[in-house]
């Protein structure tokens, strides 16, 4: 009698694609040169083969075959060709499986109590199960040595992880009558109810450690850029005659210096870290090269870098009344404003760098997870009794262009400045467009994400914009939806319900997965999840749910 396990696809018989340094072709050049190798591929294939044989031929009376159906990930696996083979030499096989109805048998107490735990499991979720188990739980449960043990794994058969709201008296301590938080906190907890809780509530951490830390180049390249632009306003240059290669010749002196900060000691210490600096330098001087352009090439200017919202900033906190007499107060800082004078008056437009490809996605608009520069220019806006011209990111990603040997070095500055292009969301209105990028007569902006047709109009398809009664009506929803988050979490509210969006989630990231055990398999944890819907449809939607509010509010 022979066993023969694990007849999958791809390991019985198995697949050598791996020929090493050296391909087959190689070895038998050797071989005839008298040097004598490791086996190629081939001759593994035959070895495999011959293996085999013997497997099959080695049996007297019977041999069983298995293969298993999935992955310990529960990924489909496909049966081996030889499984086929027998099947068609013999059709009258029996194939057994416990896919459809998991046979069991009554043997040792260990996997029978396995068994039993089974078909409790199945037990509580309607399915019927057969009556000797009943019998085989008393059994148990009047047993010293396992009744412990069985009370223990039934409790765990009803244990939930989701939390139960936060006690009334509780919040009043954590967050008082006035919630200080700011718009990544808010977004924080669209994200995940119960890890902002642990974060902002709770204040959780992880243990310290000594190590060393990442360096933040994201936040570094950003204070370069702030630093950068102040130099120029100190000196009075006018960015249209700054060449690239001054440029470089001001941010490598802004670098340096900043290097010579303790905190940033450690950049001076290996040729790794010297080399970071220098590509560092780079990045950061290309980036500015096409940050200028969205200058020179348009109307606005710069009205400030690293603007805050908060009591001793620029700009006063954000505060918003909620019911009962609470309120929400945000503080916090943006990248840059600018700001142009059109026919029309004063408009001003939001930049955020981002050391990541990022754009404005609507649907996570609506769902409340990227809500940050709206926000801004809906309170700037509303502070100084100006219109809105657009929100944009601006990535200080370092840009590598994929292409065959025969690009020109024009080219390959055109598709750099293709990638540098400002993503985010526009005022689709076409002195807007033109004042966002004045070189623009028809078809894409190099500047912005707006497009004009041969007729003048806004090219929709290539516009990520809204029409200004459509940016009023996302104004106030930004109002609508931080009061809701803002409610949510001062009424205690801390679901274990991360968002999930097209597959997305903030779970393989979250320091706090450990904690909260969230698990689809486990009872009643799901996903908050954010469908696709079409700008038309947000809107719309945004509009009813608005209009429900300032009913109730009437």
């Amino acid at each position: 009698m022979v066993f023969i396990i694990g007849l999958n696809d791809g390991s019985f018989p198995s697949v050598n694609k791996e020929e090493g340094f050296l391909d087959d072709s190689d070895r038998d050049k050797l071989k005839q040169d008298g040097i004598e190798l490791a086996k190629g591929t081939l001759d593994k294939l035959y070895e495999d083969n011959f293996n085999i044989y013997k497997a099959f031929t080695t049996a007297e009376n019977s041999i069983y075959l298995s293969y298993t159906s999935g992955d310990k990930e529960g990924k489909a696996l496909r049966p081996s060709m030889l499984i086929h083979k027998i099947k068609k030499q013999y059709p009258k096989l029996q194939e057994k499986s416990d896919m459809q109805q998991k046979q069991y048998e009554i043997g040792n107490e260990a996997v029978t109590y396995e068994q039993l735990l089974e078909n409790i499991a199945r037990l509580k979720n309607n399915e019927t199960i057969d009556k000797i188990w009943y019998s085989i739980y008393q059994y148990y449960k009047q047993n010293e040595t396992w009744q412990k043990k069985l009370q223990n794994d039934m409790n765990g058969l009803t244990y939930t992880n989701l939390p139960q709201s936060i006690n009334p008296k509780n919040i009043e301590k954590l967050y008082g009558n006035t919630l200080n938080t700011s718009v990544s906190r808010l977004e924080k907890y669209k994200s995940c109810p119960f890890s902002y809780y642990l974060q902002y509530g709770l204040k959780l951490k992880e243990k310290e450690s000594l190590k060393i830390h990442t360096f933040e180049t994201g936040s570094f390249m950003h204070e370069t850029i702030d630093e950068f632009f102040e130099q120029i306003r100190e000196q009075g240059l006018a960015l249209a005659e700054i060449e690239e290669e001054k440029i470089y010749q001001m941010v490598a002196q802004i670098i340096d210096k900043n290097l010579e900060l303790t905190k940033n000691y450690i950049f001076r210490s290996t040729a790794k870290y010297k080399m970071l600096v220098r590509r560092l330098k780079k990045i950061v001087t290309k980036a500015l090269k096409y940050i200028i352009q969205t200058l020179i090439y348009s109307d606005f200017s710069i009205e400030g870098t690293e603007i805050e919202f908060g009591k001793k900033g620029k700009y006063k906190p954000i505060i918003l009344s909620l019911e009962d007499g609470k309120k929400v107060e945000i503080t916090g800082k943006i990248d840059r404003i600018d700001t142009a004078y059109g026919e029309d008056g004063k408009y001003l437009r939001i930049i955020d760098y981002k050391s990541s490809s990022k754009n404005i996605d609507l649907n996570e608009v609506y769902a409340g997870l990227q809500i940050q520069l709206l926000t801004y220019a809906d309170a700037i806006c509303k502070e100084e009794d100006i219109m809105p011209a657009g929100v944009f990111y601006f990535s200080l990603l370092e840009q590598m262009i994929k292409a065959n040997k025969k690009i020109t070095e024009k080219e390959i500055e055109e598709q750099i400045q293709k990638n540098f292009k400002m993503k985010g969301l526009i005022l689709a209105d076409i002195k807007i467009i033109k004042m966002n990028d004045n070189t623009l007569t028809t078809g894409n902006s190099k500047l912005v994400p707006a497009a004009i047709t041969l007729s003048g109009a806004v090219n929709e398809k290539w516009t990520n914009g809204v029409a200004k009664e459509e940016f009023k009506i996302l104004q106030d929803y930004i109002d609508h939806i931080i009061k809701q988050i803002a409610k949510e979490i001062l009424s205690g509210k801390i679901d274990v319900k991360p968002y999930n969006k097209n597959g997305k989630t903030p779970c393989q990231y979250c320091e706090y997965k450990i904690v909260c055990g969230f698990n689809t398999k486990q009872n009643n944890n799901t996903y908050n999840y954010i469908d696709k819907k079409s700008k038309d449809d947000i809107i719309r939607k945004m509009k009813e749910e608005l209009g429900k509010t300032n009913g109730k509010n009437k």
